[in-house]
């Protein structure tokens, strides 16, 4: 029921975090009514869709570097400095990892183990620094002065 309720009401990556969140186990299942299976399934679908936005936008960032665009792009999630440069850090790892634990699974545990104790604490690195970055960009959450 819970599971439903959140995919209606919630946006992608929203999604892609609880369902990440959800299968730790007893820490976070509760935030998908414990469904394991379900948060699996919309944890792949919506990392499949993060891979391919996070391929677009690098395949974008070349095609400026060949045309020598130098324009800078607020709103890409992908650049050379700042915050979007440990955004693409930060997006490939957790690509990497992510794509260990689902092939590796079946062979070596010990280094799917390793992948999986990576990829939890690069998550919540990542969703701390997400929280960073809109309290720091955003004045919607600064308490007015006057």
């Amino acid at each position: 029921m819970l599971f439903r309720f959140l995919l209606g009401k919630v946006t992608m990556p929203t999604a892609w975090a609880c369902s990440g969140f959800a299968m730790v186990g007893a820490k976070f299942g509760w935030l998908l009514n414990f469904d394991i299976s379900s948060a699996d399934y919309v944890h792949r679908v919506s990392a499949m869709l993060f891979i391919i936005l996070t391929l677009v936008s690098i395949i974008y960032e070349v095609i400026r570097g060949v045309k020598n665009d130098q324009k800078y792009l607020a709103w890409s999630i992908i650049g050379k400095s700042g915050y979007q440069l440990f955004t693409l850090i930060m997006s490939l790892l957790l690509i990497i990892t992510g794509a260990i634990i689902w092939i590796c699974i079946e062979y070596d545990l010990s280094f799917v183990t390793f992948a999986l104790l990576v990829h939890e604490y690069l998550s919540y690195v990542f969703l701390a620094s997400i929280i960073w970055h809109i309290y720091k960009k955003s004045h919607a959450l600064i308490w007015p002065k006057s």
